[in-house]
């Protein structure tokens, strides 16, 4: 069974300190590209010695290719950089899955997390003061007329559709986005997933990701104000 790693290091807005203190506030982290039964993110207790946090990567994109798959993010000496070394520790099964995804994926939700915390940005979710039914019905209509995007799987018992939209950067084939409206109180909560392709022999460093996931969350939030669905 082959075993082998991957490291590097994370520069960081925040403090790294600080950031692990966030990091380690919950046990449970969902992917920003997939969905939480896909890839998730595991995050045992932190070492206060050693300044190592260490996350157990889970969910269907790893069981049948993994046997185990585990990252490290240790606060480097100096502790004025802001700055996240980073291993991964790969045991495969088979092979037919590229490692870069699980990477990629981690270290997206680490940078957006990363550059949101203080404002306490959810980064795959926003909650309205507009009832689930109506918000959903709306959000239909408008993705419906819209001739630049390809609307499809609409579930109006559970609220869910997905849309396939232009590639927002040149390093992806397609950018499909599920979009799932649920009650919350009185209003409701809109969330998403993304799914997306990269071009062939095209490696995007996690910014590219960070920068794509930013861009779907500000375009749907303009799109709830324009409807006003927040009160």
């Amino acid at each position: 069974m082959a075993k082998y790693k991957s490291t590097g290091k994370l520069e960081l807005e925040s403090s790294a300190v600080e950031f692990i203190e966030h990091l380690t506030r919950k046990k449970n982290h969902v992917s920003l590209f997939y969905a939480a039964v896909d890839l998730r993110f595991q995050v045992e207790p932190k070492d206060s010695e050693t300044r190592i946090v260490t996350v157990n990567i889970l969910g269907n994109l790893i069981s049948g290719t993994y046997k185990t798959v585990t990252a490290t993010f240790t606060v480097g000496e100096d502790m004025t950089a802001s700055c996240l070394t980073y291993t991964f520790e790969f045991e495969k099964i088979r092979y037919n899955i590229e490692d870069a995804k699980i990477v990629e994926s981690l270290l997206t939700y680490i940078r957006f997390s990363d550059v949101n915390y203080n404002r306490k940005v959810k980064h795959n979710s926003i909650d309205t003061g507009y009832p689930a039914e109506e918000c959903f019905e709306d959000f239909v209509n408008v993705f419906k007329d819209d001739h630049e995007v390809e609307m499809s799987g609409v579930d109006w018992q559970k609220r869910t559709f997905t849309i396939s939209v232009p590639s927002m950067m040149e390093n992806f084939k397609t950018v499909k986005v599920t979009i799932t409206v649920i009650p919350k109180n009185k209003g409701s909560r809109v969330k998403w997933t993304i799914e997306v392709e990269k071009n062939d022999q095209v490696t995007q460093e996690p910014d590219s990701f960070l920068f794509l996931a930013f861009s779907i969350r500000e375009n749907i939030h303009s799109l709830i104000s324009q409807i006003k669905f927040c009160k």
